[in-house]
């Protein structure tokens, strides 16, 4: 999937479906529309770090060498939010201190796990849908941040609960649910 589906669904969910089927069709758009797919894309990063940050952490595992030292995050591939785990020899565990800018390792590093920012992109860019994720609950979101910048509160209102709930129902536990054993008194 592309941001530029997402921008199509998007446009179909705020009314403008002018601008949608001009993007299915690949016509050229004016300056104003170009402006509103432009404003599009930026709500489409700005929901991406916000599911990322705030909901649904998005997991890299790195490896690395690190050995009684510290290691600043400007040296990782991906920009980190937090650091879930440091693994060294035959995957155990290795203590750490985390602070703003870097970690503190207390022992020799193998790899870390953390969660990262997504990078800005652009209308025709790749997205990998992670999580569980779909693009309905994206565009759910882009329609809120579009309205927002829009001035219709009250409409961005709507669409956010629906990203909200959306998010919600993905998030939540999904496993079995285990009674304890009847115990005869």
């Amino acid at each position: 999937m592309k941001v530029k589906d997402l921008v199509i669904y998007t446009s179909l969910f705020i009314g403008e479906k002018e601008l949608a089927s001009k993007l299915e069709s690949n016509t050229s758009l004016t300056e104003r529309e170009q402006e509103r797919v432009d404003t599009l894309v930026r709500c489409y990063n700005l929901v991406n770090q916000e599911i990322a940050s705030d909901y649904l952490p998005f997991l890299y595992t790195e490896k690395i060498d690190v050995n009684n030292s510290i290691l600043n995050f400007s040296e990782l591939e991906k920009t980190i939010i937090k650091v879930y785990e440091v693994k060294g020899n035959f995957n155990m565990s290795v203590r750490y201190k985390a602070y703003p800018n870097y970690i503190e390792i207390l022992g020799h590093a193998k790899k870390i796990t953390y969660s990262y920012l997504p990078e800005e992109l652009d209308l025709n860019d790749n997205i990998e849908l992670c999580n569980g994720l779909s693009g309905r609950i994206y565009a759910y979101g882009m329609a809120s941040e579009y309205l927002l910048c829009d001035g219709l509160s009250e409409d961005a209102e709507i669409w956010e609960e629906r990203f909200k709930e959306s998010l919600f129902t993905l998030s939540r536990k999904r496993s079995e649910v285990r009674l304890p054993k009847r115990r005869w008194l």
